[in-house]
């Protein structure tokens, strides 16, 4: 812990004595307390298509005064607002629609003026679908957020809170808890002893952080998921499963994100690891000891078994099913319903289950799909070779 969040000597509990952090009356000085006012976010944002190219680097063509006060698809496009095409074949509509601006690749330039009624500010940039989402940020609706601890929530009295956190309705925060600053829980979350969350975190409602669990700066975590649950481990003894303690823990670096009702167990000794900037989608599972790497994509219903490596930069879609102790090299892309029951090189596409190469899988797919008409001519050739070891029998019976 860094001296920043030192316990203070200022902060009182409920008898008077010194103590670290919030207590259940309010907070020490400066740090998260019921009292503070409610800080409501902006309910309005307007920007002109000229502070857009500004924002995003973009080279813009037409007005820079065109007022812009929202984002929409080329099918629900309004009058003041901005969308986004990637390829020119979808220019005309872009400019037949209500949109007051348009957001386009730098390759579709040479064929605005070919465009019929180009009459609206154009940003041309490298990757449209990274600037849309950048726009996009800037009109998100931001929450009313109340910033201190809600009566309802139980806070135990060694828990460090840090400045400007908000800790909703019903929240449990256990014993030598670290709250970084800025961090908000939502209704229901529970956080165990021990555990320690970075600032600028975000905790949706129902989330539960088991004891001792670390988790980093800026992480999200959407609602339902539990992160530190026990490992699922079991040794036959005398004809019985017997528990094997999972003594180890969970560590999530920064920047990473955690889709709803996502389950990562706790090691059985060490740490099972979420690396910085992974992103998790809803429903996963993560057992023991699993080591994920940087700026992972993990899609819904995927099931990673114990002890797995997944090196950086992975990328599996959903409902992969990975065995234990396998190891994905760096890049390496799993499709859907794709069966890990070995290792896979960096940069391999693997498809199917058992995963083999795409190449192989799509072969194996376009086989599959001729496979009626090749019965067909199969039952047909059978039936002629029937037909000939008959008319050689009767051959042979006349001979005779």
């Amino acid at each position: 812990m860094s001296s920043s969040h030192a316990p203070s000597s200022n902060s009182q509990s409920l008898n008077g004595a010194p103590r670290n952090g919030a207590s259940r009356n309010g907070a020490r000085n400066g740090h998260a307390s019921r009292n503070q006012p409610v800080s409501a976010g902006d309910t309005a944002h307007r920007m002109t298509a000229g502070d857009i190219a500004l924002l995003l680097g973009a080279e813009l063509v037409g007005d820079a005064q065109t007022l812009i006060t929202s984002v929409a698809g080329i099918e629900s496009a309004l009058p003041g607002s901005i969308l986004f095409v990637e390829n020119e074949a979808l220019l005309q509509s872009a400019f037949d629609s209500p949109a007051a601006a348009i957001i386009a690749s730098s390759s579709v330039a040479e064929d605005l003026h070919r465009v019929e009624k180009n009459n609206k500010p154009t940003l041309l940039t490298g990757n449209p679908r990274l600037a849309f989402a950048k726009v996009m940020e800037y009109f998100q609706p931001k929450p009313i957020r109340v910033v201190g601890v809600h009566p309802s929530a139980v806070v135990e009295e060694d828990a460090y809170v840090g400045e400007n956190v908000t800790i909703g309705i019903n929240c449990v925060v256990g014993h030598g808890v670290h709250i970084g600053d800025n961090t908000t829980l939502h209704a229901n979350v529970v956080v165990s002893d021990g555990a320690q969350i970075g600032d600028d975190c975000t905790l949706h409602a129902g989330v539960v952080i088991g004891h001792q669990v670390n988790i980093g700066k800026r992480v999200l975590v959407h609602p339902g998921s539990v992160i530190g649950s026990e490992g699922f481990g079991y040794v036959l003894d005398n004809g019985r499963h017997r528990k094997v303690p999972q003594l180890g823990t969970v560590i999530i670096e920064d920047d990473v994100e955690i889709g709803a009702n996502v389950c990562i167990d706790r090691a059985t000794i060490g740490a099972t690891r979420i690396g910085e900037g992974t992103k998790i989608d809803n429903l996963v599972q993560i057992a023991h000891n699993v080591q994920i790497g940087k700026n992972c994509i993990l899609c819904g219903q995927v099931g990673i078994s114990g002890s797995v490596i997944v090196e950086d930069y992975v990328i599996m879609a959903g409902q992969a099913g990975l065995a234990d102790h396998v190891k994905i090299g760096k890049g390496a892309i799993l499709g859907a319903k794709t069966g890990i029951m070995g290792n896979v090189p960096s940069g391999d596409v693997v498809m199917g289950s058992p995963a083999m190469s795409q190449r192989d899988f799509l072969k194996r797919e376009a086989a599959a799909r001729k496979l009626p008409e090749t019965m067909r001519a199969f039952r047909q050739l059978e039936k002629q070779v029937q037909e000939l070891q008959e008319a050689m029998k009767a051959l042979k019976k006349d001979a005779v």
